[in-house]
């Protein structure tokens, strides 16, 4: 006479099984972490553009007491464009997503906006001394054309060509960083490397004289 005997689950099959729940877990987590790791980069770069091409007009302060619905603000960013901001169609939906996300009616009085570091640079990021001039006419291009002109000629800004504050990197990188009158502070939007780049090339402009 035989006896059917009923087998408990083989041990392989329960530790591939178990195997196959954790790596799912593990999946996930790693999804959603790159997830706000790209959300954080995204809202990093917004901040630089509010910084770098809306408060030359508008203050920082006056752009947060701002509570409008998305469609509201796609407008308004699209004005700015058509009026003359420096934005191109990524940065314009990315700006138009980052107001969106944090200036909107249910916001409540002050928005907590993420704050870029006070340095402006990437956590664990350090400076290169000196600056390399090329890379710094770039970055006038981007940042500092508006207000300070072609080859640093001056216009809404002082003359940059042959100041005399280029004489003293310090200082200038002091100014560029808190802001003097009616600039605006720059920390949130050039680091320590991007400040001597533009000064490497703004040395290296010839002063035009009449």
């Amino acid at each position: 006479m035989s006896v059917n005997v009923r087998q408990p689950i083989a041990p392989v099959r329960w530790l591939m099984t178990l195997a196959l729940v954790t790596l799912s877990l593990a999946c996930l987590g790693t999804g959603r972490a790159q997830g706000q790791a790209a959300d954080q980069t995204a809202d990093r770069q917004a901040q630089r553009l509010l910084a770098a091409r809306c408060s030359v007009c508008h203050s920082t302060d006056l752009i947060e007491q701002q509570r409008l619905p998305r469609d509201r603000w796609e407008a308004t960013v699209s004005k700015m464009v058509h009026w003359g901001a420096r934005l191109d169609e990524a940065e314009e939906a990315m700006l138009t997503a980052y107001l969106a996300k944090y200036l909107h009616s249910e916001a409540g009085p002050v928005a907590a906006l993420p704050a870029a570091s006070p340095s402006g640079r990437e956590p664990g990021s350090m400076p290169t001394p000196g600056g390399v001039a090329a890379r710094g006419a770039a970055l006038y291009q981007q940042n500092c054309l508006a207000c300070h002109g072609e080859a640093g000629r001056g216009g809404v800004g002082p003359k940059l060509a042959h100041n005399p504050i280029l004489t003293e990197p310090a200082r200038f990188r002091t100014t560029v960083n808190q802001g003097r009158g009616a600039m605006p502070p720059w920390a949130s939007v050039l680091n320590g490397q991007d400040i001597a780049d533009i000064h490497a090339w703004l040395t290296t402009l010839e002063d035009e004289r009449p």
